[in-house]
Order: C-alpha cells, then structure tokens, then sequence
C-alpha cells in the first residue's frame, strides 16, 4: 500500500510541474512581466489504495445425520430341553424243584408172631418220607431304568444395533477475502502563484 501510494504522488507531482511550465508560458505570452504576473496552479486530487477485509460468507453450522450400525450375531439356543425317559423291566422268575420232607423218621412197636406162634414184639425203625415240591421263585425284581436323552440346540442369528443413529454438528467457519479500494487521500485544488522569471 505504501508503495502505491508513493506511486501516486510522484504522478501527481509531475502533473503539478507540467501545469506550473504551461502557465509560465502563458503568462508570458499575454504580456504579463515581472513581479505583477501570477500564475493559476492546479494541483490533481491525490488517490490511494487500501486493503480491505470482508465477509463472504458467515459462519455456518451443519448438521449430518449418522445412521445407525447393525450386526448380525449368532447365538445358540435350546429348542428342547434335556429329559429322562422310563424304561421299564418286568420281574423275573423261575421254577425251582426242591426236596421236601413228607414224614419224618419214626420208630413204632411192632408186634408179630413169629414161626411158633408166640407173640413178638419189637421196635421198627421207620425211615423219613421225602418228595419233590415245585415252586416259583423271583430271580429278580421288576426294575426302572432312566435313560436320559440330552438337550437339543440349534443356532440362530439374529441383528443387533451396535451404535445408535447419531447428529454430527460440524462448524464452518466464516470465509473472508481482501479487496483492494481506492481512496482519495488529497483533493485537487487551484491557488495563484507569484510568477518567478
């Protein structure tokens, strides 16, 4: 700025030495001589550059709208639970013989006659009486047994939200720019001038 400005007065100070010489030689031309004579100056307005720093845009803030994420996991789930199923088992027998005793031993008086005719009389011993006797018999008893069928499962999937929907709020700043203005810094003016010859 310091430069155009400087720029600018040396334009006009060769202005004003151009209008100074015209109007000596105009002066003379008319007949004007010595210290009577004066001449009409004119000095040009003087103009300036200047920077100048405005807003193009203000500050502004947005706003974007993140949607949510999802995922799909897979979990295991039971479809069936664990159960016990009764087996049942009937009793079993047999037949079993055993001997048993009918009678037991004796022993009984006995009388006889023997090859002469005399009564005889004498102790007989009787042996036991046995026989068979059949029964049945459990062998063994009736049972339950549990037979346990395990649990069923399956997988499924299924989505889930890992992050919710979200408003992102972004500030923009405000955008400037800079001009460059012409300014004057100095007005022309006119004054009459003593003529020096």
């Amino acid at each position: 700025m310091a430069r155009s400005l400087s720029s600018r007065l040396l334009l006009a100070t060769s202005a004003l030495t151009t209008v100074l010489l015209l109007g000596a030689g105009a002066a003379q031309a008319g007949g004007c001589h010595g210290s009577a004579c004066y001449n009409l100056v004119s000095t040009p307005p003087v103009y300036g550059t200047v920077d100048e720093t405005y807003q193009v845009q203000p500050p502004q803030v947005q706003r974007h709208v993140v949607p949510a994420e999802y995922e799909t996991v897979t979990d295991t789930v039971m479809i069936a639970p664990a159960r016990q199923i009764p087996r049942h088992r009937a009793a079993v027998y047999d037949t079993v013989t055993e001997k048993v005793l009918i009678s037991p031993a004796t022993r009984r008086w006995e009388v006889t006659r023997d090859a002469w005719g005399r009564t005889v009389g004498c102790w007989v011993d009787v042996p036991a009486q046995y026989g068979y006797q059949s029964r049945r018999v459990e062998v063994s008893p009736a049972t339950v047994e549990y037979e346990t069928v395990p649990a069923v499962y399956t997988q499924r999937q299924r989505r889930v939200m890992v992050r919710p929907t979200q408003v992102v709020r972004e500030e923009i700043p405000a955008v400037y720019e800079t001009r460059q203005r012409q300014v004057l810094v100095s007005p022309g003016s006119q004054y009459w001038s003593r003529a020096r010859y």
